[in-house]
C-alpha cells in the first residue's frame, strides 16, 4: 500500500459534556447538552492529513461493537485508508470523556480500550513518506511505529500527547517531536522551570534526541527547534473559540500532510498553525462528515 502519511494512534468514541465551568473535586454539577462524536487522536490527526490534501492510512484498533462499525464508516467517508484498522473481539472501542466549558476550554479522560491491542506489523508493506504517532497507545506500539519508520524509509514525527511518563518513551530521532508547552516541561521537568521556551525547545530536542522539536504555544503559536537554532512561527488569529478539543490534533495532522507533500519544518509549521486555528470554530475533535 502506497500513501503520503501513515498514521499509527488511537480511535475513540467521544462523549462530550458541554459545562458552564469544569466540575471540582467533590462536586456535583448539571451538564448544559452531551453530543456523541468520533474522536482519538490518531483518527483526528488522519482526519487532518486528509483535509490537507494528503493521502493517508491509518492504522488502529476498535472493539466489536457498535461503536467500532461507525467510527469505521465515519473514518472512510473522511476518505482514510482504514484497511488496517482491526476489529478486536471482546474488547469495547475506545472512549473519551470530555468535559468543554463556556470559554471552548476541555478537560478528558480516556478508556482506551481496544487502543491497547494496536499492531503496527499489519502495515509492513506499506510504502509512506511520513509515519505519524501519538502518546495515546502504548509505548511499545510507538517503537514498532518508529522501527517501521525506518525500516521503509520514511520520516517519523511523534506527538508526545498525552505526556509520556517519561523520556525513556519517546523513541529517538523523531523529525519532529511535537508538543503543547506543558508536555514539553512534563518532559523537561526541573530543567523547564529555567529559561525561556526557545530554550526549552532546544533542551528537550537534545533531551529527547529528537532530529527537530516543534513546541504550540497556543495563541502565541508555535516554536521549531533544530540544528540550526529555533524559529518562532506566528499564530493565526481566531475571531471565536467554540471548542479547543481537535486544535493540537489538526496541527499535528496538518504538520504531517505538508511535510509529506515536500514542505520544509517551518513552512509545514505555518500551515499546522491555520489549521489549528480553524479547528477550535466547530464543537468535536474533527469537523462533521
Amino acid at each position: 500500500m502506497d500513501t503520503d502519511v501513515l498514521v499509527v494512534g488511537s480511535v475513540n468514541e467521544d462523549r462530550m459534556i458541554a459545562v458552564r465551568r469544569h466540575v471540582r473535586p467533590g462536586e456535583t454539577i448539571l451538564a448544559e447538552g452531551v453530543q456523541v462524536s468520533g474522536g482519538g487522536k490518531g483518527a483526528n490527526q488522519a482526519a487532518a492529513v486528509a483535509r490537507a490534501g494528503a493521502r493517508v492510512a491509518f492504522v488502529g484498533a476498535v472493539g466489536d461493537d457498535e461503536s467500532g462499525r461507525s467510527l469505521r464508516a465515519e473514518l472512510t467517508a473522511l476518505g482514510i485508508d482504514v484497511a488496517e484498522l482491526r476489529t478486536v473481539p471482546g474488547v469495547t472501542t475506545g472512549t473519551a470523556f470530555i468535559q468543554v466549558s463556556e470559554d471552548g476550554e476541555n478537560a478528558i479522560i480516556v478508556d482506551a480500550g481496544a487502543n491497547s491491542h494496536v499492531r503496527v506489523e499489519l502495515a509492513a508493506d506499506t510504502r509512506a513518506a511520513v509515519v505519524l504517532a501519538q502518546a495515546e497507545i502504548p509505548p511499545a506500539v510507538v517503537a514498532a511505529a518508529a522501527e517501521l519508520a525506518g525500516a521503509i524509509g520514511a520520516r517519523f514525527a511523534f506527538n508526545a500527547a498525552p505526556a509520556p511518563a517519561s523520556l525513556d518513551e519517546v523513541p529517538r530521532g523523531a523529525d519532529p517531536l511535537i508538543v503543547n508547552e506543558h508536555e514539553a516541561a512534563e518532559l523537561l521537568g526541573a530543567a523547564a522551570a529555567t529559561g525561556t521556551p526557545a530554550e526549552a525547545a532546544l533542551a528537550l530536542r537534545e533531551a529527547a534526541g529528537a532530529r527537530s522539536v516543534v513546541v504550540t504555544l497556543g495563541a502565541e503559536g508555535c516554536l521549531v527547534a533544530d540544528e540550526s537554532g529555533v524559529d518562532a512561527v506566528p499564530a493565526v488569529r481566531v475571531e471565536r473559540v467554540v471548542d479547543t478539543t481537535g486544535a493540537g490534533d489538526a496541527f499535528a495532522g496538518a504538520l504531517a500532510a505538508a511535510l509529506a507533500l515536500g514542505a520544509s519544518l517551518r513552512d509545514a509549521a505555518a500551515a499546522a498553525a491555520a489549521a489549528g486555528a480553524a479547528a477550535v470554530g466547530w464543537e468535536g475533535a474533527r469537523p462533521p462528515v
